[in-house]
C-alpha cells in the first residue's frame, strides 16, 4: 500500500490531506481556502447550520499539534466536503464539488492500489434487455435535459419573482452538459444493443 498525499492541489491552492484510516480528510481551515471563504468560520456556520444532514462518518473534530500546541480542528472527509460545497455559496463551489469526486473520492483506491487510471474504466457487461433498457432511460432523462425545456420554467419563474430562478439556472450549469453525456452513453447502448441481435 502507498501513502495519501500529504497535499493536493485544487485551482491553484495546496490543500493538506490529513489521512485517517486510509481515508483523506480536510481541515475546515483548508476548505473555506479552497471553496473561497476568508477564514474557516464560513464553513464551520455552513456545518451548524446543516449538521443534521452530515454523519459521524463525514465530519470529525480532532486536536491537531501546532506550535501554539494542540488545537481543536474540524475534519471532513470527501463525502462531508462534497456536503459542505452543496451548501456553499462562492464562485467556485461548483468545480470544488467536481474536484471532490473526481480526485479526493479516488484517494483511497490509489493508496491500496498504488495508482489510478481514468483512461481504463472497469468494463460493465449488460444483458441484451438491459442494454435496451438503460438506452430507453437515458434517452428519456436526456430529452428533459434540454434548454428548450427549461427555458420557458425559468422565464414563468422569472416574471413571478421566485427565488427558485437562480436555482433553475444552476441546476442548467451543472446538469446541461452532463444531458450530452447520457445522449451519447444512450447511443453506446443502442449500438450494443443492436450489435446483440
Amino acid at each position: 500500500m502507498t501513502q495519501l498525499p500529504a497535499a493536493v492541489c485544487f485551482s491553484g491552492k495546496s490543500l493538506s490531506i490529513i489521512d485517517r484510516d486510509g481515508v483523506p480528510h480536510l481541515s475546515a481551515r483548508d476548505l473555506a481556502h479552497a471553496l473561497g471563504y476568508a477564514d474557516e468560520r464560513s464553513v464551520l456556520r455552513i456545518y451548524n447550520r446543516h449538521s443534521e444532514e452530515f454523519t459521524y462518518q463525514m465530519t470529525l473534530v480532532v486536536n491537531l499539534t501546532t506550535v501554539t500546541g494542540d488545537k481543536p480542528t474540524r475534519l471532513f472527509n470527501p463525502r462531508g466536503c462534497h456536503m459542505v460545497s452543496m451548501f456553499a455559496r462562492t464562485s467556485v463551489a461548483a468545480a470544488f464539488r467536481r474536484w471532490v469526486l473526481d480526485v479526493l473520492e479516488f484517494m483511497p483506491s490509489i493508496r491500496k492500489t498504488g495508482g489510478y487510471s481514468a483512461s481504463h474504466p472497469p468494463a460493465v457487461t449488460l444483458t441484451e434487455e438491459e442494454a435496451f433498457n438503460l438506452y430507453a432511460l437515458l434517452r428519456m432523462v436526456a430529452g428533459h435535459l434540454s434548454r428548450e425545456r427549461i427555458e420557458p420554467i425559468e422565464q414563468a419563474l422569472r416574471l413571478m419573482h421566485s427565488p427558485l430562478t437562480g436555482a433553475v439556472s444552476d441546476l442548467w450549469r451543472e446538469v446541461g452538459p452532463r444531458a450530452k453525456r447520457m445522449e451519447d452513453i444512450a447511443e453506446r447502448c443502442r449500438n450494443a444493443f443492436y450489435r446483440l441481435r
